[in-house]
């Protein structure tokens, strides 16, 4: 089985054509819509990017504690629950914050590369 989680600070759900669209061409991201498990009713806890990565990579709501600040080594991420079942995972981004020194997101537990 293979996991992609696809995060996108600047892609609205209804400019895509796996959501309905039908007057903007994704016919990229909507051919690999068509093999994937796409969420229907999914909602975030934070809205910007650092808040929202970290997140998702803890499974908690953490804005409420956390505001824009880099995890703890406290923290469990995905990326180390994946790696002790077996799980490679990469980690590529877009945006320089998640990858700044000292925010603590370039954690590796049997993980592949950080681009």
């Amino acid at each position: 089985m293979n996991v992609i989680l696809i995060v996108s600070d600047t892609l609205r759900r209804d400019h895509l054509g796996c959501y309905g669209n039908n007057w903007i061409s994704t016919p990229n991201i909507d051919r690999f819509a068509k093999g994937s498990l796409v969420f229907e009713d999914a909602y975030i806890g934070s809205f910007p990017t650092v808040p929202n990565r970290r997140d998702l990579f803890t499974g908690k709501f953490t804005f409420v504690y956390s505001d824009w600040s880099p995890l703890t080594p406290e923290e469990v991420v995905l990326s180390e629950v994946l790696g002790k079942e077996g799980y490679i995972s990469m980690f590529i981004a877009d945006t320089p914050h998640t990858t700044a020194p000292g925010y603590n997101y370039r954690r590796v537990s049997g993980a592949g590369p950080i681009i």
